[in-house]
């Protein structure tokens, strides 16, 4: 039986071998190499979309892990800010010193209570001297008689409560922009039963709610 004549796009038969090269059912085994390559980029193309992800790269930009607040010279010096969607209180001092502050008192999450801080800039601090350049304190008033204030970096001054306001790391970023780190920070706890003394002054994680 005749052949027809084979142009130089039809593919290659076991029964023709290649002058210049290994039978055609080499091309078979370098069709499964081509696959195996293929996976291999596939992985090594996911391995740098995870690295890009979790920024593993020592001089790539690292990932917030936080609160980005906005550019810091958006604060200004004796400034008090309530961020209320991430439940932060922003405060710069006088000096320029950034302090990030929880809105919830140690009392109140021992006793896993929804109730809040406020900044009520009409209180009167007892016990603790005001800081220059602030007026007024945080209130509690989560139950009819049971009041307690707060200087505005988060003292604790007096009244039906107990412990400082959490704190949380405030830094400047690279680009100007304050980051407050809310994963971790620095609270006080019922050494024994919720809301009873003694206190102890430790490190909280968990970003807060």
């Amino acid at each position: 039986m005749n052949e027809e004549p084979r142009t130089n796009k039809e593919p290659r038969t076991n029964k023709e071998p290649r002058a210049d090269g290994p039978p055609a059912r080499g091309r078979v085994r370098f069709g499964c190499l081509s696959r195996i390559v293929l996976v291999i980029i596939a992985a090594v193309a996911l391995i740098v979309v995870i690295g890009e992800t979790f920024d593993q790269g020592s001089n790539a930009k690292q990932p917030t892990r936080g609160v980005d607040a906005g550019p810091a010279e958006a604060y200004p010096p004796g400034d008090l800010t309530h961020l209320v969607i991430d439940h932060v209180f922003v405060v710069r001092l006088e000096d320029g010193t950034f302090l990030a502050l929880y809105d919830k008192s140690p009392k109140q999450q021992e006793l896993d209570s929804g109730c809040r801080v406020r900044f009520d800039e009409s209180a009167q601090l007892i016990g603790v001297a005001q800081l220059p350049g602030f007026t007024g304190a945080y209130v509690e008033e989560c139950a009819e008689g049971a009041r307690a204030t707060w200087r505005a970096d988060g003292i604790f001054a007096s009244g039906a409560s107990y412990g400082d306001l959490d704190r949380f790391t405030a830094s400047v970023d690279a680009d100007g922009n304050l980051i407050v780190k809310t994963n971790l920070r620095t609270c006080t706890k019922s050494r024994g039963v919720a809301g009873l003394p003694p206190y102890d002054v430790t490190t909280c994680t968990g970003t807060p709610k």
